[in-house]
């Protein structure tokens, strides 16, 4: 037993130790009135060179979504309004991928809509149940580490406990062997309570971890206030539109 939860805490800190790769990186597209955002990936022998091809995607898809090229050849006079968001990059064997999210304006006049990316996530009564916060904060691996952790000690304190109470029963029922019995059901209570202890120190880390961890980054849309006055513009004109975030 000790040596299953010996290794179950070396996976949760393996876990805890790796990068993480923001949720956007996955793949992200969403639509907004005088914008889009969208995930642009290239790869490069250098960081720099990889994140050089991948924004030239965004002149190009831009480009192509207005019909502005012929041949292929994309014209430089294309004006093209966009910004990078966050910004990934991952390793491989001679090179490096770089993901960009980036929010590109329908029209070079509109304005950008507010857009972050945060790693903060609400705690909430998720928290109380082992992994489930950090499987809410993307960390899917180490919230059913965790979970693995709390349900197998807390299954193997059970097993534990009822043989030891076998154990007990026999002692009675067989007065010959009770020194031998005894033995045994104490072995058994000594592994029932570091099943129990193992438990109470998963599901404590879980605790802890869902509260003071942060989450994957993630894109946010909108203020952080509820309501908010944004500008609007569209080909008949500019107003202002009010928004309620929720």
């Amino acid at each position: 037993m000790k040596y299953i939860i010996a290794t179950l805490l070396f996976l949760f800190s393996a876990l805890t130790a790796m990068g993480q790769k923001p949720m956007w990186a996955n793949g992200y597209h969403k639509e907004l009135i005088n914008s889009y955002i969208d995930v642009y990936a290239d790869t490069g022998n250098t960081i720099d060179e990889a994140r050089d091809k991948a924004r030239k995607r965004i002149r190009e898809e831009r480009v192509d979504a207005t019909g502005r090229h012929t041949n292929n050849n994309y014209q430089e006079n294309v004006e093209v309004k966009s910004r990078i968001i966050d910004e990934y990059y991952e390793t491989f064997w001679g090179g490096y991928k770089v993901y960009l999210l980036a929010q590109v304006a329908r029209n070079p006049m509109f304005i950008f809509e507010p857009v972050t990316v945060t790693d903060n996530y609400s705690a909430g009564a998720r928290i109380l149940i082992p992994g489930w916060a950090q499987i809410y904060k993307g960390q899917t691996a180490k919230g059913l580490v965790m979970l693995a952790g709390v349900v197998g000690c807390g299954i193997g304190a059970l097993v534990f406990e009822n043989t030891r109470s076998d154990y007990k029963n026999k002692m009675k029922e067989q007065p010959e062997f009770a020194q031998t019995y005894n033995t045994k059901a104490n072995n058994n209570e000594t592994a029932r309570n570091i099943c129990i202890g193992a438990a109470g120190a998963f599901y404590l880390w879980s605790l802890i971890d869902g509260i003071a961890s942060k989450g994957k980054r993630r894109v946010f849309v909108g203020k952080n206030s509820s309501l908010a006055i944004n500008p609007v513009a569209s080909n008949e004109g500019a107003a202002l539109a009010l928004t309620y975030n929720f």
